[in-house]
């Protein structure tokens, strides 16, 4: 069996929003890009004001500030954005996007994804992002050879999402502006849903578990059919609520146990317990016969390190160390000398990036021969800049292709840059993932048969199904035995020697084979 430290005293609940930063782990290593873009438009949607939503909002300790207004892509059709102010006078804010576009030049696209060899010969350059990458192969089957806009006459289809914000302990509005900027761009150019715009329903909560139950509450009585799952570290409050009312939540970073073993929750990621077992297995495919697993004191990280990483390592035939840390740790000399005395081959830690300079740092001080292995959101620009070398030689995990020539990353870049209404980088990747996701799952349902319950029973069935920029997904609840949200565990593993040069140095790791060879969880 691992060995498992003494128990620690718990430590003050606000240091939970650091766990977070570690499963922002999903992201996936990008270039240096231009985030910021200029909105071409704004407007306002007549069916939705601002009396109107002090007649339906149902949440009136919710401060419903929208700031979100949806940008049009020149020659792709008018955009037209919405948002409603309950002036209730909280720390959180709620709103409503609705990004649809009309367009009578452009032929008729289905939002499918398929589009002709001929159309793609004869069309001129409408100045879209579909247009540019007309005829490529993508997760739909072929990305449109024109892009068409939503009809906003239409009645559209409400797509909600509760994401933390607006606190010093942990705030991720890049994850709301890269899923806004997808239903922007779907509404612009790919059609909507059979002509039917989505609309954009977002609730932020601020590290609370009574305002993340409000914001459930504001998502019931919208009426949205689905959640694209942000961040929110409360979200024991707020799911029993979206259960009770059979409402999924798909795509996110699942950051508790809750949402991890939900019935109503579909993530595209393997968690924590993923990438440990993955770095578990590149250690053992690369010589190591002594792994060290140090991790932040939090019961998702506890389950993670102690069910899944250590069982696979010892699966593997290595003999496994777990290490406790305060979870707003700054000192891993602590930790580092246990690895020390352990003499590891393999340190894997599990830090918020805060942490992650200060973790190489005194691991290249200490000149340790071992493996040191971070997850991804240490190998974020920032943080690769600031170790000025200590990252040399550092792997990090993703849940993205081992491509850096994958139309869809490159389709993240130039979406986020032309239809974010913010900063969508970094863990932005998940929140566009899970909206592109849901949005294939739309169509495959067909606009005429959505209902919470349809996307419900359509995600339980999918077996290897395409992912945007991801693994292929199986959501049968049994890819992660225990955790049976987590419908793609693969991971990658990658070194950043420079900020923007990427390294592989796995292909697709099936942690599913894993798990289920090794009995981890079960």
């Amino acid at each position: 069996m691992p060995r498992v430290p003494e128990s620690q005293p718990n430590r003050l609940l606000i240091a939970l929003a650091a766990v977070v930063l570690v499963l922002a782990a999903c992201s996936e290593p990008l270039d240096d890009i231009d985030s910021t873009s200029t909105p071409t438009s704004s407007g306002s949607d007549d069916t939705t004001t601002e009396n109107d939503a002090d007649d339906t909002d149902p949440a009136p300790a919710a401060d419903s500030d929208s700031t979100s207004d949806a940008e049009t892509d020149s020659g792709s059709g008018t955009d037209s954005g919405s948002g409603t102010d309950s002036g209730s006078g909280t720390d959180s804010g709620s709103g409503t996007d609705s990004g649809s576009g009309t367009d009578t030049d452009q032929g008729d696209v289905t939002g499918t994804g398929q589009g002709s060899e001929d159309e793609t010969d004869t069309v001129s350059d409408d100045g879209s992002i579909v247009w540019q990458h007309r005829g490529e192969p993508w997760f739909l089957g072929t990305i449109p050879a024109t892009a068409v806009a939503a009809d906003s006459s239409s009645e559209p289809i409400k797509i909600g999402m509760i994401n933390q914000e607006d606190t010093p302990i942990g705030s991720f509005p890049e994850v709301r502006f890269a899923a806004e900027a997808a239903i922007n761009w779907i509404n612009a150019e790919l059609g909507g849903v059979d002509g039917r715009p989505l609309e954009f329903h977002w609730c932020i909560t601020p590290f609370s578990p009574e305002q993340s139950q409000v914001c459930a509450q504001e998502m019931v009585q919208e009426g949205v059919v689905a959640l694209v799952g942000g961040i929110n570290v409360m979200s024991q409050a707020s799911f029993p609520i979206l259960e009770q009312n059979g409402i999924p939540v798909v795509g996110g970073i699942p950051a508790g146990l809750t949402e991890q073993r939900s019935a109503f929750s579909f993530t595209f990621s393997g968690g924590s317990s993923g990438g440990l077992a993955a770095f578990m297995k590149h250690a053992a495919d690369n010589g190591a016969d002594k792994a060290v697993i140090a991790y932040g004191e939090f019961d998702a990280f506890e389950v993670a390190a102690a069910d899944y990483g250590a069982v696979v390592g010892e699966h593997l035939g290595l003999d496994v160390k777990l290490v406790r840390f305060p979870v707003i740790a700054a000192d891993f000399l602590p930790v580092l000398n246990q690895a020390i005395e352990f003499e590891a081959d393999a340190v894997v830690i599990a830090a918020a990036d805060s942490s992650c300079v200060s973790i190489m740092e005194t691991f290249k001080e200490l000149e340790i021969d071992a493996q040191l292995y971070l997850v991804g959101a240490c190998a974020a620009d920032h943080v690769i800049e600031a170790a000025d070398g200590a990252n040399i030689g550092v792997v990090f995990n993703s849940e993205g292709p081992p491509d850096d020539a994958d139309v869809e990353g490159t389709l993240f870049d130039e979406v986020t840059n032309r239809y974010n209404n913010g900063p969508a980088q970094a863990a932005g990747t998940v929140g566009f993932r899970g909206m592109m996701n849901l949005y294939g799952v739309l169509v495959e349902i067909g606009a005429d048969q959505i209902t919470s319950q349809a996307i419900i029973d359509w995600l339980r069935q999918s077996v290897d199904r395409e992912s945007f920029w991801g693994h292929p997904y199986t959501c049968d609840g049994r890819q992660v035995p225990g955790l049976r949200a987590l419908c793609a565990p693969q991971q990658t593993l990658f070194k950043m020697e420079t900020v923007g040069e990427v390294e592989y140095v796995s292909g697709w790791i099936d942690t599913a084979e894993l798990f289920a060879a090794s009995g981890a969880g079960s």
